[in-house]
């Protein structure tokens, strides 16, 4: 069986549903586990920054580790009785596709009283609930996968509990964001300062070895630090790169946690320091053919955002199986004819290229920042290549209404955004 996991809120478990059926839906039930792991593996390239890694034995494996099925696992501050029922009628429609269960466990907040609120874990403490293994998964366990519920499953998931961990402790996919990242913790009366190194990886997957994870002591490890910290940005990601050691690390390959933004630009290791840690030529790879997809812009705030290698755009891709999702649906395409918001980032965001263009940019911008979004004529007709870059520039004028910054710091930022996406911009390198 196939334990996968994932943390989500009453709000947020019609996203996780989607996830739970593009897995299952792009399961071949036309092969056997015993088939996937005669044609797993994966061979490094000389230099890279990935791990090569070998397929487990199955004729090494127990009874429980050979079966079919995925046991998938939400974990949840509150679940009501509705959409559990919701939950176990999904579940009997996904069965006539391929074994699967679903089951919840609701975790009390209280619990985790003493970590850091911060990153993920700004409103509530959902993002620590999968430190917490032991709690809710088998003993006779040895391995899980977690995800983040903006995901989408694109490849078959067993082709990853087919990856023979050793004794790594998880297998991970580098963080697309810069690894000029710290955290501060207390350590006998000192304040001490932890750098991450280029390795700094992205906590929406996780592959967990859990025997090592346990016997590492990593929850226990992760908590400590918590309690003791000063300054952390990211919440369990920051305590999960900060306890687990880099021999321990399995790097897989990004197309298993491909970030959305990643369809727009990418800045690789052989082109800046400190930033995507794999070349150009292996990040291509990658994108022409992702495996999980990781929203940043949410499919149900945003229609439309970056487009793919064969200029689709992948929120449509997203919304295709949420169409599909048994019980889900039918309240997630009433959702869909009320979301605009995504029409005003853009919007913004066009004009503001148009500003960065003029010499009356400032008097534009600030115009912008001072405006009533009422007032704000929505611009219907924006180039494809151009609209996810357009949404994440009109969110700096958000940003600015709300903590009152001025236009000169949205002129730098839009100015270096735009710069950025001159030179990165993924479809320059088809």
């Amino acid at each position: 069986m196939f334990h996968i996991i994932f943390s989500s809120d009453e709000n947020y478990i019609k996203y996780t549903a989607v996830l739970i059926n593009s897995i299952i839906k792009n399961t071949n039930i036309n092969l056997s586990f015993k088939d996937i792991c005669k044609n797993s593996g994966f061979d490094a390239p000389k230099d890279s920054s990935f791990s090569s890694y070998k397929a487990i034995n199955f004729d090494d494996l127990s009874s429980e580790q050979k079966q079919e099925g995925y046991i998938f696992h939400i974990l949840s501050d509150n679940i009501s009785s509705q959409t559990q029922n919701k939950l176990n009628s999904l579940q009997n429609e996904l069965n006539q596709i391929y074994p699967c269960q679903i089951l919840t466990h609701v975790i009390d907040d209280k619990e985790f009283s003493n970590f850091p609120i911060s990153g993920a874990a700004h409103s509530n403490f959902l993002p620590y609930y999968r430190l917490k293994l032991k709690n809710y998964l088998n003993s006779s366990v040895d391995r899980c996968l977690y995800l983040d519920s903006d995901m989408l499953c694109l490849c078959d998931l067993r082709e990853l509990f087919a990856i023979d961990l050793k004794d790594n402790i998880l297998a991970a996919i580098n963080d697309p964001g810069s690894k000029k990242r710290k955290i501060k913790f207390k350590q006998n009366n000192n304040i001490i300062t932890h750098k991450f190194t280029n390795d700094y990886f992205n906590s929406g997957f996780l592959l967990i070895n859990t025997k090592a994870y346990i016997e590492n002591k990593i929850e226990q490890k992760c908590q400590s630090l918590a309690q003791n910290a000063t300054y952390i940005k990211a919440a369990d990601q920051d305590l999960l790169n900060a306890t687990i050691p880099a021999n321990k690390l399995l790097k897989l390959p990004i197309s298993y946690n491909f970030s959305s933004i990643s369809f727009c630009f990418a800045i690789c290791k052989d082109e800046q320091n400190h930033r995507l840690n794999c070349s150009r030529a292996e990040f291509m790879q990658s994108y022409k053919k992702p495996k999980i997809i990781h929203y940043g812009e949410k499919p149900w705030r945003f229609l439309k955002s970056y487009t793919d290698s064969q200029n689709r755009n992948i929120n449509d891709i997203w919304w295709e199986y949420a169409a599909s999702t048994p019980e889900f649906k039918d309240e997630l395409m009433a959702m869909r004819n009320d979301i605009n918001e995504y029409k005003i980032f853009a919007t913004l965001g066009f004009e503001i290229l148009k500003a960065l263009k003029s010499v009356f940019g400032y008097f534009v911008i600030k115009n912008l920042i001072d405006k009533p979004l009422d007032n704000l004529n929505l611009n219907s007709e924006i180039p494809d290549d151009i609209f996810g870059l357009c949404c994440i520039l009109g969110e700096m004028i958000i940003h600015a209404k709300r903590h009152k910054k001025s236009p000169l710091s949205v002129i730098l930022k839009a100015y270096k955004m735009k710069t950025t996406f001159t030179k990165y911009n993924t479809k320059n390198f088809l």
